[in-house]
């Protein structure tokens, strides 16, 4: 144990003082008619009472003891490590047929709510697609601005043109925004790049070697420095899936990037085989689900499979107030009740 103000223990003479006058003292003495008689010594009593009048020194002893600001070295807290989510939520015309009392993009917007409650810590963003993707929501740990952009995504909100399903550019788009977002909130960007910015220089990278050489593209060589979690939700077949190498580009894309993938396949018919395949091979796992109940408990169950990570932090010095004070309030307690009987009188 250490003391952060340390002098200040010098005034604990004080109390030592008070204690060494209280054991020496004799008092006034005032005569009584029954002084001649004879008694027995009763020093019992007399150190039992004069114990009560030490413990007024020891609060003061307790409370100087305080104000030197004890400290002691912390058992290390663990800090949660911030896990980067992308939503991808498919709002082609389809997403608005009927699902119970709502259709499926409003279930999908109501299982998404319950699961950023359920994330809070972390930082995720919401891209939409149809037949291009649109980065409607930046990685971001402010979840109650997540949760308030959904209300504007709905498909009915969406231009003509975002009809299609294009499930692998949405894909692909996900990847290099997680990337570029995430060296952001991880502050291994020195320079803020914007999308175009971002694909030039990934292309001249993967073309012409090292991101350092060509001034430092954080996030490509060094690996992911944070967990990435891809939830694709969509209701439909891709328009731009066909064929093995079209499904195993985007698989190195998100291996590339550290992406683990999952899909919500919402609607009656099966899942796609290239997105199941690509959230296999990629870690994750493709549900199914028919109604709004199994949508809430797959996002439940993707939040159990992808739990908040924790890694210990340094020792640090904290106070530590606790015995002092519980010696002083026992030590107050004590005294007041000595005063209802146990006290010294001039008789």
């Amino acid at each position: 144990m250490t003391f952060l103000f340390p002098e200040r223990l010098l005034l604990l003479c004080i109390p030592a003082i008070l204690c060494w006058w209280l054991v020496r003292r004799k008092g006034t003495e005032i005569k009584l008619p029954m002084d001649g008689v004879k008694t027995r010594p009763r020093n019992g009593l007399k150190w039992f009472l004069r114990t009560f009048e030490l413990l007024p020194s020891v609060m003061l002893a307790a409370a100087l003891v305080m104000i030197s600001r004890p400290q002691v070295l912390k058992v290390p807290d663990r800090e949660r490590v911030a896990t980067h989510i992308t939503i991808c939520m498919d709002v082609s015309g389809s997403m608005g047929a009927g699902m119970g009392e709502m259709n499926r993009y409003e279930s999908a917007a109501s299982a998404i709510e319950s699961f950023t409650l359920a994330r809070e810590g972390d930082a995720i963003g919401l891209t939409l697609f149809g037949s291009w993707p649109l980065r409607w929501v930046p990685l971001t740990k402010d979840l109650q601005a997540l949760r308030n952009a959904l209300v504007f995504a709905n498909p009915r909100n969406q231009p003509r043109g975002m009809g299609g399903t294009m499930i692998g550019a949405a894909l692909e788009y996900c990847a290099d925004n997680m990337e570029r977002e995430g060296a952001l909130l991880d502050g291994s960007a020195e320079t803020e790049l914007n999308a175009t910015q971002w694909r030039s220089n990934r292309a001249k990278t993967q073309l012409f070697g090292s991101a350092v050489a060509l001034g430092g593209l954080p996030g490509l060589n060094e690996g992911p420095q944070n967990d990435r979690l891809l939830v694709l939700v969509s209701d439909g077949a891709s328009g731009d899936l066909n064929g093995a190498d079209a499904v195993s580009g985007i698989v190195d894309r998100l291996n590339e990037a550290g992406i683990t993938m999952y899909h919500i396949h919402i609607g009656s018919d099966t899942i796609p085989n290239a997105v199941s395949t690509i959230a296999e091979e990629t870690g994750g796992r493709a549900f199914l689900a028919t109604n709004s109940d199994g949508l809430k408990l797959i996002f439940d169950h993707i939040d159990r499979m992808q739990p908040a990570k924790f890694v210990a932090t340094a020792s640090v010095p904290t106070d530590f107030f606790e015995p002092f004070a519980a010696v002083a309030l026992f030590t107050l307690v004590i005294w007041l009740i000595s005063l209802l009987k146990w006290r010294q009188t001039p008789w």
